[in-house]
Order: structure tokens, then C-alpha cells, then sequence
């Protein structure tokens, strides 16, 4: 492998260093992907190059490096060749490491025994390594203080200090089931450092009777060196409790209660609260027992649920917490919304907050507000602002995000929610993460997991999770590790397999409801939408507010002109470009919160539940970054644009339908036609097009007479504060908006009276988020400001040395100039006929009229005796443009 460094690659293998620089900066944004490797060892790759498709070709024959790549570049070491000896280099190199890690087929695993070991040796070693203080007692025998990094306190009590006996009110010794925990640990090694330590432990005596939960026992506990001493009448008190050796006789803990009124005020005896936390939660439990055998009233709902969703909300609404696993799709969401609603009516619950990706923030406001009569506030803004949020009392349900939590859990433990909903469970899958760990801290009474992620798929997602609902279901993790988990013993102890699966489902029986698609098909809707709301990173805010302040001046014109139509359309195309990735426009950057987005779209429905899926979107270039990902993924696609053959596309989708590893077909729009893809039941729509026509010819793809899956989940991926919001808004109330833009099947013909252009005008600047222009009378003599001739201020003045040309950007759609039609690179329009000249002028009216038709509903007529709107003189060049007001 030392052959294939990356020194090697830029001495050896690239022509120059900036062709070095480049393959690299092709390699880091994922612009290729990997095709297929030969059973020769070579890698073929697909590139997406400034000039068109290509293939690379690399392979390592021992000490030699063959490659091979037919884009125009005439040396042998192009950038793409760069590119893909880095990303083979990177593949070779992981399957090295992987020979090295994997152990064994007979290496033995850990026994029971040997892991609780490692669990006690792991609390020792962060014992010795943590940062803690200590606030000691006034005798080594008694309570301390431990105190951690964060400043949070816990109470450990020292019975026995020489041997580190005792109990500590952290979270890890109530549920780790070894007696100790690492505050223990650090307070014993700490202690026996004091001066005379062996000497006055000699002569302590425990002060007081101490009742605890025993993690050990997994029941209450006493422990004093009084009772035998002549302190009249504590024996006898906890005779009927506790045997000579201080374990609990009575079979329900809740005879605790007992024992608590009796000794009621008495100093001698501490009832511990974290024992009495424990014992409330039994008599909960006990008490939503009886609940669940009463009648469930029916929720205050504006949508009726499907069969298997009322029995989802009758399986949850007694629990204290849930975990509704059904498949996306299925409608998890208003599950928990029907529960939050009944348990309101049920418990008088009034705070509930649901926890969600910043994504999906807006649509659980919208379908809050759309199945119930409750309201949703999304909290955001300033700290007083989120904290203000939460007191809004006039909202039921409070909506924020897993990064929020981190920065807002004072906020919400100060809130004290009734309910907890978290979205996405999947999110806190890994238990030592800090988000995990700041949403398990906050206080709450009920809780609801919502997933789509099958457990048994992921065994050790499950322990984080219904630790979250259940704190002692799967508790202690090593026991729960020593009874599902096969650890090899090798460095890393990684998982060998599974076992006792049976046991763990009848473990979860009582907690986990989940649904497959297969199971309730025949109640299902042909189609479910749903709408992932993406943050945009703020160089893409940047990029997206220059074009849109560029574009303000063309909208405030008196008078359009072609030229300005032109520009428009570039710019709102950009706009929509940026969207999807700064490399769309730079080639230089690629920052994609939507491709973060679709790796966790993926690896649910494909990856976890094994469904096919068709992703769209509009330009070649974000196929190729998506299919870069598909390809580091593991994940077989197949990938069609409008360059491919029409008679080859019917190969793809026969390897798509028939190839049950074949899971992804990656498309532009060239598949939104003509094809039949209903292998699939999933379309994701990586950015949402103009015309709804499209939307619908996309989803005819997949959702056909005849499927095997008669609902399709369609997921869009739309920028938040972006265009792509209008655009949704757009297909949602005027199919026909932009028709007139990028359609060549637009109406040709506008009615333009003064009034309506200027509510036409102000309805477009509404879309784009600009505020309307005033009444325009008071501005008749004034001249709007044009854009300098010697600056292309069409162009986003902050992308504009590093960006393609306008063309290019057009090609993307299908747009580009031919050849002849252009001045070499530049893209600059050479003179065109007459002819061409006044299509072009008409087409650009015929955006116009779109528009004004949808603002007005009337059409504008042209002049009498003429057939156009726009006429050319062939003779002198001269243009004229006639047409009529309505109502004239």
C-alpha cells in the first residue's frame, strides 16, 4: 500500500501540482462516483467534468499504477485520475484495516463474568482519570459530596470506606447493578489519602439507619451498626421490612410506604429519595395498569385514524412511555399527537415538548395544527426568547431540535414537561452522547419515542433508547450486553453477532409497538408526503441573499425587457441551485445540509427497513454528488440522465426491478417520463420543480396501476427561508406560476393592464420575499435603477470569480446554447437571425404573460392585425411590441 500514498499520487501520477490540487479538491467533494471494481482489481469510476461525463479508469498491478480517463485533458495524469486513485487508495487502505480488526471465526467471546469485569475496570479507570472535587462529611462513615466537571452533585454514601462499600445517587450506580460506580471509586481513593484515615475509621460507627436501593439486589436495602446497640425500638420497626442481613422481605416494594409513615420525623432513620423515586414510579406503573382496563375516550382529532393508528394510540395512552416503531410513512406523527391530545384529557398534562430534527421542526407545527385544534409554537430565537417560548401558555405543544436541547436543558428542567415526544429516536441511539445524556436529564412525566428504525436491525440502538422511556427495563448495560450481545475477545471486543432475540422482544413487548408497510397496506392512502425543512448553511444564506438582492432592481422596473427576463431566469435558477450545494455554483465548495439530510432518509428506508427508492433532482451535476454518496455508503443504484440512450434505459430499470440489491434508481427528470419504476415505493424529491406537472410526472413514475405497493412515500427536501419555500407554496394554491419560465408549453399571452402588472409585480417580489413596491402613481416619473451595461450584475456579485457562466448553468435544464450559438468559453451570444431573435423575444412574453394571467385571470389580447405581440423589421432591425389592455 505505500506505493498508493498520497505523495505518490502528486509526484507520480499527476502532471502538475494544481492538477494534484484539483483531482483533490474533486476527491473531497465527491463530484464521481465508483461504478464498478473488476474482478481484476481495477476501479471504473463516473466523473462529472466542466465539459461533460467521463470515465476513469485505475488499477494497481503490484508495483504499477495503471490508469486510464477519456476527458479531452491530452496528458495521462489528469485531475480525475487524481480523484480516483485517492478514493481507491481510500477504499484499499479501510479493507487493510478491516483484515487486521476482524478476528476469528473461533475466537471465544467475553463470558457474563468477564464482562461485568471490564464494566467495574471501566468505572476504576474513569475514577483515576475524571477531573473531581470532593465536599467531605463530618466522618469518613456517612455522606459526601462528589462533585464533577459539569458541577453537578451527587450524594455518595460511605458504609463501608476500607472496601468501597456504599450507594451514590448518580444515574449509572441505580441501574449499573455492581454496587459501585466511579464517584464511589474517587471518594474511596480520595479518602484513604487523608492523614489518620485507618486510625479514625476504627473508631467510627455508622450515625443513622440507612434504607436505599440495593442496584446490586434491584431492591430496597438497609444497612445500620445500630440496631444492636440498644437504640430502643428500631429493630423491631424493621423486623417486618428486612431480614438479620438488611434485604427486603415484602414481595412489592410499595410496602416502603409503610415504613415511611412510621417513621415519620424520626432523625435516627433516612429514607433515601432516590428508594422513594423508585417506589412512585412502581405505583405509577400500577396505577395506569387499572387505567388501561377503563374506556379510552375518543381524541379531540379534525382527521379520523386508521385502524392500526387508534391501535397505537390505545397501546400508549396508559403507558408512561412508548415507543411507536412503525415504518416512515405510517403515520407516527399523528400517533403522537392523538396521544398527546388524550392524555391532556385524561391526566390534565398542559406542557408537551416535542423534541425533532431541525427539518421537521415546521412540518410537526403544521400538523399539529392541521389534525387538532391545539397550537404549536417552534422555539427559537435569543435565550430569553426560547425561555419566554416555553412559558407561552397558550400553546400545548412546544417544538424544538436535538441541538437545541444541549444549549436549552436548564430551560426545559426548569419547565418540568408532562411529556416528552422525541422524533427520530434514532438520534440518541449512542448512549454516551452529550445529546442523549441532556435530553435523558430533563424531568418528565411521560414519555413517546417516535422511529422508523427497526430495533432488531440494530441491536445496540435499543439500550439508549428505551433507557430513555424505562430507565430499569434493559438495565444494567453489561448484563444487557452479556445477554444479547456475542463480544469477541480481541482489542476492541466487537460484536460477533446476536443471540436470545426472542428474549429481548418479550422484554419489550410492553413498551414497543411497530407496524410494516406490508401489514397495513390495504388502510393506506395512495400517497404520503412528507416535507424535511432544511437549514441552509450560512455561505449558502450568503450566496442565496445575493442573487435575491440582485434580482430586487429587475423587479422594480417600469418595463421588462427580454434581456431582463433572461436574467431573471438565471438568477432564480442559481437560486434554486444553491440550495442544493455551493459545488453546483463554484465548484470549488460543496457545504449540502439537504445531502446530510438524505444519508439519514437512506439509511432508514433502504439501509434499515430495505425498501428501493427513486431520489430526483434537475441537474446532473447534484446526481453525481449524490451518487458519490450512495457509492461510499455500499448502497447498489443505478443512475439515469437525459445522456443516456433511450434504448439503454430500459436495462437500468430491468436491473433496478430485478436486482433485489439494487435498491436506489438516481434520476434527473430525463425518468420523470416514459419510465415505469414501480419497483419502488419511496420517491425523494432532492429539490422540488416549477411545475407541479413534473412533480406529478415524477411520482407517475412510481406510484402506477398494478404496484405491489399501493401507497408511495414521497419525501421533498425544500430549503427553509429560501426560495424553495415559495416554490412549495407555489404548487401548493397556483399550479401555474413560473409556467411561462422554464415551459415551452406556457400561455403565450398576458393581460397587462397598469393595476394588474402591479399586482402581478408585487405577488412575484411577495414569492421572493421582497416587501411590495409602494403605490406605484407616486413613482410614474421615476426611473428605476438599472444595472451597470459593463458589470453582468445579473450575476451574485459574491460567486462571480469563481462560478460558471450563466449558459452553464442553463445546460443543467437542457438550456445551453449550441456550439454555434456561442462565443468559445465566454458563453457570449454571437448575432442571431431575425427569426431566432423574435422566438426568443415572444418566449420571454410569454413568461410575462404567465404571470399576469395568474395575478389577473384575464388574457391579453394583441393589436389588431397582428399575430404576435412582438414583430422584427428584417430590413432595419427595428423591434415593436403591440398588444391590447383588457377592456379596451
Amino acid at each position: 500500500m505505500a506505493i498508493l500514498s498520497k505523495a505518490f499520487i502528486q509526484n507520480n501520477i499527476a502532471d502538475t501540482a494544481l492538477i494534484f490540487q484539483r483531482g483533490e479538491s474533486i476527491y473531497h467533494h465527491g463530484s464521481y462516483f465508483l461504478s464498478r471494481e473488476n474482478s481484476d482489481g481495477s476501479f471504473v469510476y463516473e466523473v462529472d467534468g466542466s465539459y461533460g461525463n467521463y470515465t476513469t479508469q485505475v488499477a494497481i498491478k503490484g508495483e504499477e499504477v495503471l490508469t486510464s480517463c477519456n476527458c479531452p485533458y491530452p496528458g495521462d495524469g489528469c485531475k480525475h485520475v487524481v480523484a480516483a486513485l485517492l478514493n481507491a487508495r481510500e477504499l484499499l487502505l479501510k479493507r487493510e484495516k478491516d483484515k487486521v480488526t476482524t478476528p476469528n471465526d473461533d475466537d471465544p467471546y467475553l463470558s457474563e463474568d468477564e464482562i461485568r469485569q471490564q464494566a467495574l475496570a471501566d468505572r476504576k479507570k474513569r475514577a483515576a482519570t475524571e477531573p473531581f472535587t470532593v465536599i467531605q462529611g463530618d466522618m469518613f462513615k456517612g455522606d459526601h459530596l462528589v462533585v464533577n466537571k459539569n458541577n453537578r452533585e451527587y450524594c455518595v454514601t460511605l458504609h463501608n470506606p476500607e472496601q468501597g462499600i456504599g450507594h451514590c445517587t448518580c444515574p449509572d450506580y441505580l441501574t449499573n447493578g455492581l454496587g459501585t460506580c466511579k464517584h464511589i471509586q474517587f471518594l474511596v481513593s480520595h479518602l484513604e489519602k487523608e492523614p489518620g484515615f485507618a486510625r479514625q475509621l476504627s473508631k467510627e460507627r455508622f450515625p443513622f439507619a440507612d434504607v436505599y436501593w440495593n442496584s446490586q439486589c434491584n431492591a430496597p436495602q438497609l444497612f445500620s451498626e445500630r440496631l444492636d446497640h440498644g437504640d430502643g425500638g428500631l429493630k423491631s420497626l424493621f423486623e417486618p421490612f428486612f431480614d438479620e442481613n438488611g434485604q427486603f422481605k415484602p414481595g412489592e416494594i410499595s410496602e416502603i410506604m409503610t415504613l415511611v409513615k412510621r417513621v415519620d420525623g424520626d432523625k435516627r432513620v433516612r429514607i433515601r429519595e432516590t428508594l422513594l423515586n423508585r417506589v412512585d414510579r412502581y405505583l405509577q406503573g400500577k396505577q395506569l395498569d387499572e387505567l388501561s382496563l377503563e374506556a379510552i375516550p375518543e381524541p379531540s382529532l379534525k382527521a379520523k385514524l386508521y385502524p392500526y393508528q387508534e391501535e397505537g394510540v390505545r397501546f400508549g395512552v396508559f403507558k408512561a412511555g412508548v415507543l411507536i416503531g412503525d415504518e416512515m410513512g405510517l403515520g407516527k406523527t399523528l400517533q403522537a399527537i392523538a396521544l398527546g391530545v388524550l392524555k391532556r384529557e385524561i391526566f390534565g398534562f398542559s406542557k408537551i415538548v416535542v423534541v425533532t430534527l431541525s427539518s421537521l421542526k415546521e412540518q410537526w407545527k403544521r400538523e399539529i395544527e392541521r389534525f387538532s385544534s391545539e397550537k404549536a409554537l417552534v422555539i427559537e430565537g435569543s435565550p430569553l426568547q426560547r425561555k419566554a417560548g416555553y412559558k407561552n401558555d397558550d400553546a400545548l405543544f412546544k417544538i424544538t431540535n436535538y441541538e437545541a436541547v444541549l444549549r436549552d436543558v436548564t430551560i426545559l428542567s426548569n419547565f418540568r414537561p408532562d411529556i416528552i415526544i422525541l422524533d427520530e429516536a434514532q438520534r440518541i441511539k449512542n448512549f454516551s452522547t452529550k445529546t442523549a445524556d441532556a435530553v435523558k436529564r430533563i424531568p418528565r412525566r411521560h414519555a413517546i419515542v417516535l422511529t422508523g428504525t427497526p430495533l432488531e436491525n440494530k441491536l445496540e440502538d435499543v439500550y439508549s433508547i428505551v433507557q430513555f422511556l424505562d430507565p430499569d427495563l434493559l438495565t444494567p448495560l453489561w448484563r444487557f450486553a452479556a445477554d444479547h450481545f456475542l463480544l469477541l475477545k480481541n482489542k476492541n471486543n466487537s460484536i460477533g453477532g446476536y443471540r436470545n432475540l426472542d428474549l429481548l422482544k418479550e422484554k419489550l413487548k410492553g413498551v414497543v409497538i411497530r407496524r410494516k408497510k406490508e401489514e397495513v397496506l390495504k388502510d393506506l392512502p395512495r400517497e404520503v408526503v412528507n416535507n424535511y425543512y432544511i437549514d441552509l448553511n450560512d455561505e449558502q444564506l450568503g450566496i442565496h441573499g445575493g442573487y435575491a438582492r440582485t434580482l430586487a432592481p429587475l423587479l422594480n422596473k417600469k418595463y421588462l425587457t427580454p434581456m431582463d427576463i433572461r436574467r431573471i431566469q438565471v438568477l432564480l435558477l442559481r437560486m434554486r441551485m444553491v440550495c442544493n450545494s455551493t459545488y453546483l455554483i463554484d465548484r470549488e465548495t460543496h457545504i449540502s445540509p439537504k445531502l446530510k439530510e438524505l444519508d439519514n432518509i437512506i439509511d432508514e428506508l433502504v439501509v434499515q427497513n430495505r425498501r428501493k427508492m427513486v431520489i430526483f433532482s434537475e441537474w446532473t451535476t447534484m446526481t453525481f454528488l449524490i451518487a458519490k454518496h450512495l457509492s461510499d455508503m455500499g448502497i447498489e443504484f443505478v443512475e439515469l440522465s437525459g445522456k443516456v440512450a433511450v434504448k439503454k434505459r430500459q436495462n437500468l430499470i430491468d436491473e433496478f426491478t430485478n436486482n433485489p440489491q439494487c435498491r436506489v434508481f438516481l434520476s434527473t427528470d430525463a425518468g420523470g417520463t416514459g419510465l415505469n419504476l414501480q419497483a419502488a415505493d419511496c420517491v425523494v424529491n432532492f429539490e422540488l420543480p416549477w411545475n407541479p406537472a413534473k412533480m406529478n410526472q415524477r411520482i407517475g413514475r412510481v406510484s402506477r396501476i398494478g404496484q405491489a405497493s399501493q401507497c408511495i412515500n414521497v419525501i421533498n427536501l425544500i430549503a427553509k427561508n429560501s426560495i424553495e419555500e415559495r416554490i412549495l407554496a407555489g404548487i401548493q394554491l397556483k399550479t401555474d406560476l413560473f409556467k411561462g419560465v422554464f415551459d415551452d408549453d406556457g400561455p403565450d399571452q398576458v393581460a397587462f393592464s397598469k393595476e394588474k402588472r402591479d399586482e402581478m409585480l408585487n405577488r412575484l417580489r411577495s414569492m421572493m420575499g421582497e416587501p411590495p413596491e409602494p403605490d406605484q402613481e407616486k413613482y410614474e416619473s421615476v426611473v428605476p435603477e438599472e444595472i451597470p451595461e459593463d458589470t453582468p450584475g445579473y450575476l451574485n456579485p459574491e460567486v462571480l470569480s469563481r462560478g460558471e457562466t450563466d449558459e452553464e448553468a442553463l445546460d443543467e435544464v437542457g438550456q445551453r446554447p449550441t456550439e454555434e450559438d456561442t462565443d468559445g468559453a465566454a458563453g457570449v451570444f454571437k448575432a442571431q437571425s431575425p427569426e431566432k431573435i423574435e422566438t426568443v423575444l415572444n418566449s420571454g412574453m410569454a413568461f410575462i404573460s404567465g404571470l399576469m394571467e395568474m395575478a389577473t385571470g384575464q388574457k391579453m389580447e394583441t393589436a389588431q392585425g397582428q399575430d404576435k405581440m412582438i414583430t422584427i423589421d428584417r430590413q432595419t432591425g427595428e423591434v415593436t411590441m403591440k398588444f391590447k389592455f383588457p377592456g379596451f
